[in-house]
């Protein structure tokens, strides 16, 4: 009992003069912080006596080069914007007086496009023919298989058909 009493009393109070609101609270500061840890001088490496330039100098060359970069993506935008507005007053114009000017480049666009459909034009040339010889190769087979199936009424087959076949094997052997 009396260890349980111990440690009620030992329980840290709080008084609400000792809360801080949060408008009084300090903002932290990361890039002090840093400084403040790592320091700003580069570290040398006793055990292989390297020289290893601090965190801070290298968040500091990241945080530089990502902020470039949004920098320089952003101008090819602001190009294009720009002479797609002056390409099209330029078509305007030149389609309103019907003038034989210096024609103007396909773009990489367009001429993508046409060799897609020059592609997709010829896959479905190719599909045609494949299609059209196999409905010629069962039908010959077709044909084939009539005449060798034929049978008599007590079930032999018709040698006439069997050798109309052989013989028609053997001419076309002698042509090619």
């Amino acid at each position: 009992m009396k260890r349980r009493e111990n440690e009620i009393e030992k329980k840290p109070t709080f008084n609400n003069d000792s809360k801080t609101s949060k408008n009084e609270r300090n903002v932290f500061d990361k890039k002090k912080h840093r400084l403040k840890k790592l320091g700003s001088d580069p570290i040398i490496g006793v055990s292989r006596c390297i020289v290893v330039f601090p965190i801070v100098d290298q968040w500091q060359e990241r945080r530089k080069r990502a902020v470039l970069r949004g920098y320089y993506k952003e101008i090819p935008k602001d190009r294009c914007a720009r002479q797609k507005g002056t390409e099209t007053k330029v078509e305007t114009r030149s389609r309103e007086n019907d003038t034989s000017g210096p024609k103007k480049s396909p773009s990489f666009f367009d001429v993508a496009r046409k060799e897609y459909e020059r592609k997709k034009e010829e896959t479905l040339r190719v599909k045609a023919e494949r299609e059209e010889a196999l409905r010629k190769y069962k039908e010959k087979k077709m044909q084939a298989y009539k005449k060798l199936s034929k049978r008599t009424k007590k079930g032999q087959p018709v040698m006439k058909d069997r050798i109309e076949l052989l013989l028609q094997k053997i001419q076309q052997d002698k042509a090619n």
